[in-house]
């Protein structure tokens, strides 16, 4: 939420926030796309960014296609915006009823025998709600990696309510002992794996025909503690529901190497790529993810 909170104060979020919970489904999704168009306006920087990414990622579009992409990025953005900050109007029994994840059981079986998973999601759709959604399913925390604010104040109510059905969220640079802990303990772990890495200290993924730093982590982890990835985006359908099928990414035949690390980041990548390509107007291209 970088592009929002940096350009909206605290009490203008809190202000919107009371809105949004007023609101029902529908009009909350209406609120967030007008926000969304008014955010697109704000920063020109950003914009640029935004149109950058788009126009490297899809060079045989047109001006207006590329236009129609980013301006639905930029409305998913404020969408997600809206429904966040109405997290408060909500109970547990209304998530999994907009959000629904085919395949869950997976991660279920897994929890319930004692046994770690990591669960890798993006930038796309829904991904707070998504979060959620799978906290409550599992009737347990999802332990969650977040970047921090620059807004601390923001940062403290957004986080608030990322976690108002049990997860936890623990901020990136202090993330690896409750993410251990959590994983020898069998627990669910998850990333957004969609941001720029460490140019020194991650491998240089392919994304899009551009290599790019990619955090390493999530692969570390999965081949260290034996813990499988399962990954889910929760595309917006017609009716403003989430659809969310969480599948299992093959790691079988990788070892807890420097190579097997490489090829399982690979290999989520090309999955975050594929998902993209169907709804790219669903992921938030505002992000400098190529900016070295």
């Amino acid at each position: 939420m970088m592009s929002i909170t940096d350009t909206t104060s605290t009490a203008g979020l809190l202000a919107l926030g009371r809105i949004a919970q007023a609101l029902g489904p529908r009009s909350r999704q209406r609120l967030g796309a007008f926000i969304g168009r008014r955010l697109m306006g704000l920063s020109a920087s950003r914009r640029d960014i935004t149109m950058s990414n788009i126009t490297q990622a899809f060079p045989d579009l047109s001006a207006p296609e590329r236009e129609v992409i980013m301006r639905g990025s930029y409305e998913n953005l404020g969408i997600v915006l809206s429904e966040l900050l109405a997290t408060p109007a909500l109970s547990k029994t209304d998530l999994p009823s907009l959000v629904k994840i085919p395949g869950f059981d997976a991660v279920l079986e897994r929890h319930r025998a004692g046994k770690p998973s990591i669960f890798l999601s993006a930038h796309y759709g829904n991904w707070e709600y998504l979060a959620m959604t799978a906290g409550i399913m599992l009737d347990a925390p999802v332990t969650i990696v977040v970047h921090p604010q620059s807004n601390a104040a923001a940062d403290r109510f957004l986080n608030a309510y990322r976690t108002r059905f049990g997860n936890i969220v623990v901020p990136m640079g202090e993330a690896a002992r409750p993410l251990v802990k959590a994983l020898s303990s069998g627990g669910v772990v998850a990333f957004l794996v969609d941001q720029h890495g460490h140019i020194d200290k991650d491998p240089w993924i392919e994304f899009f025909g551009r290599s790019t730093p990619t955090y390493e982590a999530p692969a570390a982890l999965a081949l260290k503690y034996n813990a499988p990835i399962f990954y889910a985006f929760a595309e917006r359908l017609a009716d403003g529901s989430y659809n969310a099928p969480i599948r299992e990414l093959p790691m079988h035949d990788l070892e807890n190497t420097k190579e097997g690390i490489i090829e399982l980041t690979k290999r989520h990548v090309q999955k975050l790529e594929d998902v993209i390509l169907q709804r790219p107007e669903l992921w938030s291209w505002q992000h400098r993810r190529w900016r070295s």
